[in-house]
C-alpha cells in the first residue's frame, strides 16, 4: 500500500466547502478524467455506505470506479474506498478552518492487485500527480460556484 497526502487552501468557508464535496454531481467537475459520476444507492450521497459508479476516460479508455463512502463528519471529513480494475484505494478529504478559508487536506491510499503490480515502482508519482491534479481543479471549481 502507497498513502499519499497533500493539502490545498481554498477561499472558501469550511461549511461551503464540504457542502460542495458532499454533493455527488460535484465530483464529476474536479476529480481528474471522470466522464460520469452517479449515484447507485438511495438516500443521501455523503451518507456511510453509500455507493456511486464513475468512469475515467485515460488515453481514450473508458475505466470503471466503484465507490463506497466509508467515512463522512459533517463539516469535517468525507472519505471513500473504491475498486478501479485490480487497483484498490480508499481516499478522503478533511477540512480545517483557517478563517474564512478551507484547508483542505486529501489523503489517498492505494493497493495494486495481480498485474497492476507491474506498476509498483511509479504508484507514488502517479498518486502525487493524482492529489495535485484533484486540489488544484477542487479549489479552482470550487472558488467558481456561487
Amino acid at each position: 500500500m502507497t498513502r499519499i497526502e497533500s493539502s490545498i487552501l481554498v477561499s472558501r468557508s469550511v461549511e461551503d466547502t464540504f457542502a460542495f464535496l458532499n454533493d455527488a454531481e460535484n465530483h464529476l467537475k474536479f476529480i481528474p478524467n471522470m466522464v460520469e459520476f452517479n449515484k447507485t444507492s438511495t438516500g443521501i450521497f455523503g451518507r456511510v455506505g453509500s455507493t456511486v459508479q464513475g468512469m475515467l476516460r485515460i488515453l481514450g479508455i473508458r475505466i470503471k470506479v466503484s465507490y463506497e463512502v466509508i467515512g463522512h463528519q459533517q463539516n469535517q471529513s468525507l472519505a471513500m474506498k473504491g475498486l478501479m480494475g485490480p487497483i484498490t484505494f480508499k481516499d478522503g478529504y478533511a477540512l480545517n478552518s483557517a478563517g474564512n478559508d478551507t484547508q483542505i487536506n486529501f489523503w489517498l491510499e492505494l493497493t495494486l492487485t495481480g498485474a497492476a503490480k507491474i506498476l509498483k515502482p511509479f504508484v507514488s508519482l502517479i498518486g502525487k500527480i493524482h492529489a495535485y491534479e484533484t486540489l488544484t481543479k477542487l479549489k479552482r471549481t470550487i472558488e467558481k460556484a456561487n
